[in-house]
């Protein structure tokens, strides 16, 4: 009998031993310090957070960035993060966070990180402020799993800013179904970009440490976002887009959207074709570098990757219908984040040459290559163009996207010299100036070159119908071939070409006729694009009578044979003079 006891005894010894260690490692947070009210003295006793930074003080969780200064709106470095996260691992399982100095001082806590599956590989942002996200993905792993048991209901897709399928998303749903995390509005939205105050770490802490403390709510997905709601979740993955010339020069500011936490984002082509380099700027401020892979100058889009990992990024749909809530996000203007409403009212515009998204969503100038998303804050378009009023606006469904190739993205200097414009459909000697009747099959009807400038007439009777076809096509054509900014009625090349196009209607020899006129140029501008109702095809050509007149040649702006609406260059509007 007294063997099987022991035997019993050792059995039920082993099996103590083999517990999962969440049924005594909470026991192990005790105080290991002493705090002092006044202690720090930027704590003040009627904080909210004071009674955090006392536990976590004492549990040896946090220390003050001196011995009477503990900064609580300071922003958390990420190496702190991971200090936090070590301490918490080993108190759990050892009770105790004596680690050795090392230098830098921070090295000691990375090492245990990296030894105890707390960080799957090193990083170069220890000095750097953490984001919410990073601080979340290092927390959630400093403990095991059954030490965050769930006790909110959290459906999938109910936090509003963070995607399932975001690279930290299983780190924060984690930790707000544990009632560590709660976020940071009524809606439960984390904001993962931002960065996070000391004296908050400081309450996670606590919650991590102690599970009394934890929060109970539930959150629910939403069938229909607001546009407060889609600002919050979608616009962090919305950027401002600058393009910048050989030079140096600023040629334009447009947006862009990523849709990968990779940086695999989307823009408009007009923006990134024949620059020397893109610039992103996120919403937080930063500014990443953009490479291409590929541009579709037809359809006007661009598929480009920004230099990063863990990105905010947009979840994709096309399920696009009649009626439809839709909401438009970009920089308009090239100012602050704006986010504007509206519906789809033909979901496949086909009146241009790549089928397009109307709605009554407001989009102006500095919204080209943002995002139109459905009211599930998924990606459904990019912004391309609207009418003066800004409404409607069109945008190219994210579909288009599938068609580009493109396996590697190259820098947009590289790009640039490796995608010359055809030199078969321009001009002789005025490359890379596309060629009118070699676009659209117009036959030439004359031409005169006077000072500098050439001029290329068509007969107007020879367009097909009104022309407004033929001339999409050659819209098309000045945007592949680099020509798209336009000013004052000017196109001019983003890569530099030393040419500008002017189209207008006149009459030549008595013949009603479209006149093109390429003129070289001293120097690159740097041009805006200007937003403005449905102007005619004269208006949009030329605002003034040119000072050059030839013999038996007229040129009469007022006539409107050819009406064409804004909306025929859309390739061209919504970029923005950025200078």
């Amino acid at each position: 009998m007294k063997k099987r006891i022991c035997s019993l005894l050792l059995t039920a010894a082993l099996m103590i031993g083999m517990l999962p260690s969440a049924f005594a490692g909470f026991e192990n947070f005790a105080a290991q310090a002493t705090y002092t009210p006044g202690q720090f003295t930027d704590v003040k006793d009627d904080a909210w957070y004071v009674d955090n930074v006392r536990v976590a003080y004492e549990y040896g969780l946090i220390n003050g960035q001196s011995a009477t200064r503990f900064a609580p709106d300071s922003s958390l470095t990420v190496a702190e993060a991971i200090k936090m996260a070590a301490c918490l691992h080993s108190i759990y399982y050892t009770g105790s966070a004596e680690f050795a100095t090392s230098q830098p001082w921070y090295s000691t806590y990375v090492d245990y990180a990296l030894q105890n599956g707390i960080l799957s590989a090193a990083r170069s942002d220890y000095t750097q402020p953490a984001s919410r996200a990073v601080f979340a993905s290092v927390l959630a792993a400093a403990l095991p799993a059954d030490a965050l048991t769930a006790i909110n209901s959290i459906a999938d897709g109910a936090i509003p800013d963070v995607s399932t399928s975001a690279s930290y998303a299983d780190a924060v749903y984690l930790l707000y179904r544990a009632g560590v995390l709660t976020g940071s509005d009524s809606a439960g939205s984390f904001l993962p970009t931002s960065t996070i105050k000391r004296c908050e770490a400081a309450a996670t802490l606590t919650r991590m440490a102690d599970p009394s403390l934890r929060q109970t709510f539930s959150l629910t997905v939403s069938t229909k976002l607001t546009a407060s709601e889609v600002y919050t979740r979608c616009m962090p993955a919305v950027f401002k887009l600058y393009s910048y010339d050989a030079r140096g020069n600023v040629l334009s500011m447009g947006s862009g959207v990523l849709i990968s936490a990779n940086g695999d984002a989307v823009t408009c082509g007009h923006i990134a074709n024949g620059v020397q380099r893109l610039v992103a700027e996120m919403m937080d401020g930063t500014k990443r570098e953009v490479s291409i892979y590929d541009i579709n100058t037809t359809a006007d889009i661009s598929h480009i990757r920004v230099v990063g990992s863990g990105l905010p990024y947009l979840e994709t749909s096309n399920d696009v219908q009649v009626g439809d809530s839709v909401y438009a996000l970009g920089y308009p203007g090239g100012g602050s984040a704006k986010v504007t409403a509206g519906t789809v009212t033909n979901p496949q515009n086909q009146d241009y040459l790549t089928t397009l998204i109307e709605s009554t969503a407001s989009v102006i100038s500095g919204n080209s290559g943002g995002a139109l998303v459905d009211a599930q804050g998924r990606l459904i378009g990019i912004t391309v163009s609207s009418r003066g009023s800004g409404s409607p606006s069109y945008s190219v469904p994210i579909s288009v996207l599938e068609t580009l190739e493109g396996s590697a993205a190259v820098s947009p200097a590289v790009y640039t010299s490796t995608h010359q414009p055809d030199a078969s459909n321009c001009y002789a000697k005025l490359y890379p100036v596309p060629d009118f009747g070699a676009i659209t099959g117009v036959p030439l009807l004359g031409s005169v070159k006077d000072r500098g400038t050439t001029y290329f007439y068509y007969r107007m009777s020879d367009l097909n119908g009104d022309g407004t076809r033929q001339l999409l096509q050659y819209y098309a054509a000045l945007n592949g071939n680099t020509f798209y900014q336009f000013s004052d009625g000017v196109f001019t090349s983003s890569a530099g070409y030393l040419l500008s196009v002017k189209m207008v209607e006149t009459t030549y020899q008595g013949v009603e006729a479209l006149g093109v006129c390429v003129s070289g140029i001293s120097s690159q501008p740097i041009g805006g694009l200007v937003q403005a109702a449905d102007l005619s095809f004269a208006a949009i050509c030329a605002s003034r009578r040119l000072s050059c007149m030839h013999p038996g040649i007229s040129f009469d702006f007022t006539k409107s044979a050819l009406k064409v609406s804004y909306m025929l260059i859309f390739q061209f509007f919504l970029s923005n003079n950025a200078k």
